[in-house]
């Protein structure tokens, strides 16, 4: 289990990119991932890339679950968040606990989702032995194939008099969901709301914030790999990249072999052969190609950082940060050029490009794609001020370096 290489990964994704193509269209209108696709998943062990070894995980480097995304994504947006993003939870639940890392592993092929967003009617009270939860939270993707759940909520500090951000984490049975998924992109990830009724959660299934994003526990630190004590908020933006570059990439193809056998409706004259359609894909390639060279940059700067245990520079935050919403920006422009090429034909729900297109749209509108968010600090940065973030201004100086 723990020889397998990232390489081998990365082939394996590869190699279901045909049959999620076919399995898209019914993805979608289910809104959430097929049984046979979640089978594939496990399967392949493309879920495993950030599970520990000592519970029969892969335990890879910082970047495995975009890599492999990207090649997902070529086939299926949905598949690739769910692999990418649900996929990667097993590296917070790393950070609890060894006795909350047992239960939560015990099933060596489990998927947790998490949700931190939108908690509505949230109730937190402290009680012999643990927490009592109740409470609502949003955006909860592969919640219905997952069988633990992760929220968050301000809760009163045992040690101080006042609120901090606490983490809880769930058995299945504990929480249920809100079937509120209906959205325009990103159908098929079944990203409902998780509920909590009066809930238990004993003291060990708890985690303050700081701990946690710090991987401060000496149970996150029996893990071999840098990951589970590289400080969080420095590596959680870069989460959503490989569904964006993977998803571009998927698009070009599609409209690519789509064009390459379309002729005109007018004139019956053959559309491949138009300057300006061969001139927007050429546009359309550098984009992505651009977005990637910068996305190598992104997981190369934080892999550098984490394997020496060291936090990232400043330099190199406000970069990553600029760079990681430009890179949505590029494929953001990449997919919609070549869809509104296709003409009427590009607005059918079974046209492949538009669904890239409206699963581009979701990716970029994720929080760690907010435009301001990313290019202000290096702004700042850049004029010699404080970028107001704590993340970056917190972090070691560098060598100042903008690009």
């Amino acid at each position: 289990m723990s020889e397998v290489t990232l390489e081998e990964l990365i082939d394996r994704a590869r190699g279901l990119i045909p049959v999620l193509k076919e399995r898209a269209l019914a993805t979608e209108r289910r809104r959430e991932l097929l049984p046979e696709t979640m089978a594939d998943l496990h399967r392949l062990g493309l879920l495993k890339f950030y599970q520990p070894k000592m519970f029969g995980g892969y335990e890879m480097d910082w970047g495995a679950h975009a890599h492999i995304a990207t090649e997902l994504a070529k086939g299926c947006t949905s598949t690739a968040w769910i692999q990418c993003v649900v996929g990667a939870h097993t590296w917070m639940a790393a950070r609890f606990g060894m006795q909350a890392q047992k239960e939560i592993f015990a099933d060596p092929d489990v998927l947790i989702a998490t949700a931190f967003a939108g908690g509505r009617n949230v109730e937190v009270e402290r009680v012999e032995g643990g927490y009592r939860l109740t409470g609502e939270w949003s955006f909860a993707s592969g919640l219905s194939h997952s069988e633990w759940a992760i929220v968050g909520s301000q809760t009163k500090s045992a040690t101080r008099d006042e609120y901090e951000m606490t983490l809880f984490a769930l058995p299945e049975g504990d929480f249920g969901q809100n079937d509120n998924w209906y959205v325009s992109g990103l159908r098929g990830t079944g990203s409902m709301n998780i509920v909590v009724d009066n809930a238990f959660i004993p003291e060990h299934r708890a985690i303050p914030i700081n701990t946690f994003d710090t991987g401060a526990l000496e149970d996150a630190k029996v893990h071999g790999c840098y990951s589970y004590q590289a400080y969080m908020p420095e590596y959680f933006f870069s989460v959503p990249l490989g569904p964006i570059v993977g998803t571009a990439m998927g698009a070009m193809d599609a409209y690519l072999e789509i064009t390459k056998k379309r002729f005109g409706a007018m004139f019956g004259e053959k559309v491949a052969e138009q300057t300006p359609v061969q001139t927007r894909v050429a546009e359309s390639t550098a984009e992505i190609a651009a977005a990637k060279l910068m996305f190598d940059r992104v997981f190369e700067t934080l892999h550098n950082r984490g394997s020496q245990y060291e936090r990232v520079h400043k330099d190199e935050l406000v970069r990553m940060k600029r760079d990681c919403v430009f890179i949505g920006k590029l494929c953001s422009q990449a997919v919609t050029r070549l869809v509104k090429m296709m003409g009427a034909s590009g607005l059918s729900d079974t046209n492949p490009v538009q669904r890239f297109h409206r699963d581009m749209e979701a990716l970029t509108a994720h929080q760690s794609q907010q435009w301001e968010i990313g290019m202000t600090p290096i702004g700042r940065y850049a004029l010699g001020l404080e970028t107001g973030n704590q993340v970056i201004d917190s972090a070691p100086e560098g060598d100042g370096f903008l690009y």
